[in-house]
């Protein structure tokens, strides 16, 4: 059962934390700069497990303690007596301990992880001694081991958090002396397999938004590793609960035919999908080829090479190629699997397989002629493996709910769209097993502005969770932590524990990370979920309607936070990470309201306009080498022809290319230097 304890963000919990009294129950880790305790490595983890070197060098940041690390198999002649360690004399000097795995000392103290799940943790204090166990989930690759998730959860009972990549992201508390209170941790993840795909380093237009703004590729790769970097080394999505692995791993697969039209185009046309004008050739489709999924050997193929490649040991991938321009299969075979009242779509059409010419027709969900044909591959392999599992796509013109089909069992539903009541249908139409694969948090990447997802994609996520999700695989994160940030982080944090509330974490993020401001932070927050409407036009996201009165009250509350936090260093930096990425926000809502202006054919003054886009642009750069990670503004700068060419903006004069991005006296909040590891201090 999951204590109050284990919601990490309730508030009494952290208060208890900064109280400075000592109790006779507490463990004193360190004192006034001093190590007290020492970091005993179980056999049964590796010698030089990460998670115990990260744990001694947050501590030692904290502290300027650097807590020993021994491997339990040098302490055999350590003994337990009355519930604590005891060690002889001259041995190590340490008053207290921290065991990290199970071993002799973890059995002697009577803690272990009996009941808990794939990547569930277990903390508890013992005497003087506190025991981090784990249990394993599908993932350890070296670096973020399996007990880490205990030794994150250890840091964060000692203040600890990490709200968004790099140094000014990292909370570490300056605490001479650590002592520990009681502890007694015991949970399992519901979802075992958490992702957020990160995908700055590769978003399409980076190269181009860097040279637009006066900068190489190489440039915007060095500034952004330079800025990632941390004194305390440790990855910001696995601390925050992103993880482990089922062998679950969706994609669109040609419906697993693997080797395609190349391979069988010529001994099987029959194989793939009829063309309006009677012909299957996909020799132009470029990899994108579709299927005849009506045909029995196609079934027979697919299921053989499945049991051939995998025999049960992953889930393959059977859900057709998007994209590209080839039809879906409209034979008469393939027809009549589809349900006449399915859900009505406009499909488009076509005019030759490699070409873009269409058109649209109406037509009815595609999702039944495909179930029929992943349940005919299922129960072809489950005859042999009856466990096999296979993972399908509810996406594009099969992403409603089937009709007369009802999904085989072994199915996994990657279920993309980012709303609940189509997986409910799923759900009633038998699904039992999800994996979500929204592309909820990049939406508004192209503008770069304030977002105001964070409760709705929190509430989705929670949803998920509780209704038959086994993964997770959202898309994706483009390094705008200063204005999606609080979404990014609700979005790991609910993936590990959907028990947490936003409005918890909410004030956990504030109070942690902004210090005296955070009720300022709270309420600039708040104001953006308010006051922030986006806007969708043709299906695609366009800049968010914000009103002037918006942003000067948003901008009162992070001045607020900047006074508040004047003399606590770390904090202050926080929120002017906030307000660069709020600053380019307001500027870039004036030059949206003169485009829309302008497309109503209102005069808009070109001084005006050449003057506003220019010291956004040179703000863009400020923002490029002191702040990369508030906004990726050069994957924005790549998107700006669409506000540039309504107000006929060429790009900067030559004056503007020259000079440089400036502050009114007295106003800080672009520091020319952010990030605390390039000052080589952590020190406020």
């Amino acid at each position: 059962m999951i204590t109050k304890r284990l919601a990490i963000v309730v508030g009494c919990l952290f208060a208890s934390i900064l109280t400075p009294a000592a109790r006779a129950d507490d463990l004193v880790l360190t004192a006034d700069g001093k190590p007290r305790a020492a970091i005993i490595v179980a056999p049964s983890i590796k010698p030089h497990d990460f998670s115990a070197k990260a744990l001694a060098a947050h501590v030692e940041q904290m502290s300027g303690a650097k807590l020993p690390i021994v491997l339990e198999r040098d302490l055999a002649d350590a003994k337990v007596e009355n519930g604590r360690i005891i060690l002889p004399a001259g041995k190590l000097a340490a008053d207290a301990f921290i065991i990290i795995g199970e071993g002799d000392l973890s059995q002697k103290l009577a803690v272990d992880a009996e009941g808990s799940g794939p990547g569930g943790i277990r903390l508890k204090t013992a005497g003087n001694a506190v025991v981090l166990l784990a249990k394993f989930d599908g993932l350890d690759n070296g670096r973020y081991p399996v007990h880490a998730r205990a030794m994150v959860r250890l840091l964060e009972e000692l203040g600890c958090r990490y709200l968004w990549p790099g140094e000014i992201g990292k909370v570490v508390p300056h605490r001479p002396t650590i002592t520990l209170k009681p502890l007694d941790v015991k949970f399992t993840p519901p979802i075992a397999q958490r992702n957020i795909r990160f995908v700055a380093s590769i978003a399409r237009g980076s190269a181009e938004g860097s040279q637009y703004l006066g900068f190489t590729p190489d440039q915007y790769r060095d500034i952004r590793t330079a800025a990632l970097k941390t004194v305390s080394e440790y990855d910001w999505g696995a601390w925050n609960g992103l993880g482990g692995n089922l062998g679950i791993a969706g994609g669109h697969s040609g419906c697993g035919l693997h080797g395609g039209w190349e391979e069988f185009g010529t001994a099987h046309p029959e194989w793939f999908a009829q063309q309006p004008d009677g012909t299957r050739d996909q020799t132009k489709a470029g990899g994108r080829w579709q299927l005849c999924v009506s045909n029995p050997q196609l079934v027979e193929h697919v299921a053989a090479d499945i049991l051939k490649r995998l025999a049960g040991k992953q889930q393959p991938a059977v859900s057709p190629n998007d994209g590209g321009y080839s039809n879906f299969c409209m034979c008469d075979e393939c027809k009549k699997l589809d349900a006449p009242n399915g859900p009505k779509i406009r499909m488009l059409v076509f005019d030759k397989v490699g070409e873009s010419n269409r058109h649209e027709i109406d037509y009815v969900s595609l999702t039944d002629r495909y179930m029929h044909f992943w349940n005919a591959v299922a129960q072809r392999v489950t005859k042999e493996v009856p466990d096999q599992l296979f993972v399908i796509d509810a996406y594009s013109y099969y992403s409603d709910p089937p009709v007369r089909e009802k999904p085989h069992p072994n199915l996994v539903v990657r279920y993309v769209p980012n709303e609940t009541a189509g997986w409910q249908g799923w759900l009633a139409a038998g699904a039992k097993r999800g994996y979500w694969r929204p592309n909820n948090v990049h939406g508004g990447y192209r503008e770069g502005a304030v977002k105001p997802s964070g409760r709705s994609t929190a509430d989705k996520v929670r949803f998920f969770a509780t209704h038959g999700a086994l993964a997770t695989d959202m898309d994706g994160i483009y390094d705008n932590w200063a204005t999606q940030g609080i979404e990014y982080y609700v979005a790991a944090r609910l993936s590990y524990d959907p028990s947490l509330s936003f409005d918890d974490l909410l004030a956990d993020y504030c109070r942690t990370g902004f210090g005296a401001g955070a009720e300022s932070i709270k309420q600039y927050f708040l104001l953006v979920e308010q006051g922030v409407t986006p806007l969708v036009i043709a299906n695609r996201g366009q800049f968010p309607k914000i009103e002037p009165a918006t942003i000067a009250k948003l901008r009162e509350h992070l001045v607020a936070a900047a006074a508040a936090t004047a003399d606590d260093g770390p904090s202050r930096r926080r929120v002017d990470f906030l307000r660069a990425g709020f600053e380019l926000t307001a500027v870039s809502a004036e030059a949206h309201r003169l485009k829309l202006a302008a497309a109503a054919g209102e005069t808009v003054d070109p001084a005006q306009a050449q003057a506003l886009l220019e010291r956004r642009w040179q703000l863009m750069r400020a923002m490029f080498e002191r702040q990369p990670l508030a906004v990726n503004v050069a994957v924005v700068a790549a998107h700006d022809r669409q506000l540039n060419e309504p107000l006929k903006w060429k790009g900067p004069t030559d004056a503007a290319r020259g000079g440089k991005f400036t502050l009114p006296a007295g106003d800080d909040w672009l520091n020319e230097d952010q990030s605390a590891t390039r000052r080589g201090s952590t020190k406020p």
